[in-house]
């Protein structure tokens, strides 16, 4: 006994350093031990780190009996999800355990962590169950008293393959869902039980085994789905059978299975199920009855408006051309008006483009974040057309191509060209032809008022004493000389001297007129 105590305090005197380096930390490493058929499972995690795809925590986990010395302790490996397992064959019965955790972060160790189990634990029963094969549905109905706080793990394969499908469910009835099954095939089913609150895990049931239903009426059930309207068909032949009426359920569990409003006792082989919620999955049930109102068979189908609804295309995309750019703007589809589809994912726009033309027709693909795109460097008289559609982004989901729109580009204008030629041109030809015109008359006129050139000796000579000026400008009146008064008195010829007839016959020969003095009796004549 002091053997065991010495033990126990050694080891807690190796992890009180170890806890008060860490008693700042409040994560802590997280212990489950459930029972099993064949022992314990064992599952750890700290900080959510086991969660995640890269965790950056190493377990380490130990065993002892209860009391026993440190070097009796044995390993639990760990595997890849943080869990152990402990055989039966391992354990002793007569003595208790204890589990000791430590862990290692990039950053250090974390403080160990500890937890007691007893190896006589009994194991807690596989759940007891029931499985019925009707109205085109299996259901699966669990017998437990107390349903709360128990997950339900269910295991079905088919009889002749090892394949197994696993499901979690919390409800005490569960319906197979049809697509799973294949008409008229055998399959089998086991179930084990979890305890959330005590951690524990049940044996495997016995499995047992059903066939799966055979295909019953109407035949072809199908489901329209355009954003949030729902439309269920299915064929049926009015002419072997015209009095027959349907009635559609929608069926989550076996006990729920609830008819449409609208769709009870119909003669048509439609069903509007617009009403159902955007987010889950139904079991649609189509049940045909008689004239006698007695049920003949049903049909099912799986729905599940999230994954199998169409989205409408986008509204419009209005196109414009502002400086030699095409500008687009997509309009959100009619759908998005719901918050349900709105907020289904993220939404982008993809929109193609290309230039139509009769040799070649290259799409261009581009994903963008907002509704508005710039395409630049257009070609005159070009016909551009384009289509849009919604795309979301964590998936392959995405709305239907809306229609094609085309817009056509201006040809190339020449017109500033030609008035800006035309102009200069004019200018030339109009400055060219006054230059011809003015420059004559602006020497025809200088000759007239401002004659450069000498005037004939003739003229000068007739114009007497006048000025040079007034010769030069003969248009131009100028004031009078003032000149002294002048009498003419008695001419004494006595003082003449005789004239020389060779100086004066010149001026002879320009006048011809006869002058004579009155007192004269020589007779002899003289030209003056």
């Amino acid at each position: 006994m002091r053997q065991g105590m010495a033990g126990t305090l050694f080891t807690l005197l190796l992890i009180l350093p170890m806890m008060a380096a860490w008693s700042e930390d409040e994560k802590t490493i997280e212990i489950s031990i459930s029972r099993t058929p064949d022992g314990f499972q064992v599952t750890l995690d700290w900080d959510d780190q086991c969660l995640t795809d890269e965790r950056s925590v190493t377990f380490t986990a130990v065993y002892h009996k209860l009391g026993a010395p440190d070097n009796d302790s044995q390993t639990c490996d760990i595997s890849g999800d943080c869990s152990c397992r402990i055989p039966s064959a391992a354990l002793d019965r007569s003595h208790n355990y204890t589990l000791w955790v430590t862990a290692t972060t990039p950053h250090g160790e974390i403080p160990p962590a500890s937890q007691d189990f007893d190896p006589n634990r009994k194991t807690k029963p596989p759940p007891d169950f029931h499985i019925t094969s009707a109205d085109a549905l299996v259901v699966v109905s669990i017998q437990e008293e107390s349903p709360y706080g128990k997950e339900y793990n269910i295991s079905l394969r088919r009889n002749n393959s090892s394949e197994e499908k696993f499901a979690t469910k919390r409800l005490q009835n569960y319906i197979i869902p049809p697509s799973e099954l294949l008409p008229e095939q055998m399959y089998c089913l086991k179930m084990t039980v979890y305890d959330i609150e005590t951690m524990e895990l049940s044996p495997f049931s016995p499995e047992k085994c059903f066939t799966a239903p055979a295909p019953g009426l109407p035949n072809n059930l199908s489901m329209d789905a355009l954003d949030l309207a729902y439309l269920l068909k299915w064929d049926w032949d009015f002419d072997q059978s015209p009095n027959a009426t349907f009635s559609v359920e929608s069926c989550l569990n076996y006990k729920g299975c609830n008819k449409i409003r609208g769709c009870e006792n119909i003669t048509t082989p439609r069903c509007n199920c617009s009403g159902l919620t955007f987010i889950g999955k139904f079991i649609l049930r189509v049940s045909v009855y008689d004239g006698r109102r007695k049920k003949k068979s049903s049909s099912v189908i799986m729905f599940f408006p999230s994954e199998d609804t169409v989205f409408g295309p986008p509204k419009h995309l209005k196109m414009d051309i502002i400086d030699h750019k095409l500008f687009i703007n997509v309009t959100a589809p009619e759908g998005f008006r719901h918050p349900e589809i709105y907020n289904y994912c993220t939404w982008q726009t993809s929109l193609s483009y290309w230039v139509n033309s009769t040799d070649t027709r290259e799409v261009t693909e581009k994903d963008y974040e907002q509704p508005f795109y710039t395409i630049d460097s257009l070609e005159p008289s070009t016909t551009y057309c384009a289509k849009a559609k919604k795309k979301c982004k964590k998936s392959n989901r995405s709305s239907l191509y809306s229609q094609e729109y085309c817009i056509t580009t201006d040809p190339r204008s020449h017109l500033a060209g030609w008035i800006i030629g035309f102009t200069f041109f004019g200018i030339v030809l109009t400055s060219t032809i006054l230059y011809l015109c003015f420059c004559p008359f602006k020497r025809y006129m200088k000759q007239i008022f401002f004659p450069s050139n000498k005037l004939p000796s003739s003229v000068e000579k007739g114009f007497g004493n006048q000025s040079l000026d007034c010769i030069r400008k003969p248009f131009f009146s100028y004031e009078e000389e003032i000149t002294d008064k002048c009498t003419i008195e008695k001419c004494h010829t006595e003082d003449l001297g005789e004239v020389n007839y060779s100086k004066t016959s010149q001026a002879n020969s320009r006048d011809s007129g006869n002058y004579s003095h009155e007192g004269q009796t020589t007779g002899q004549t003289f030209t003056q």
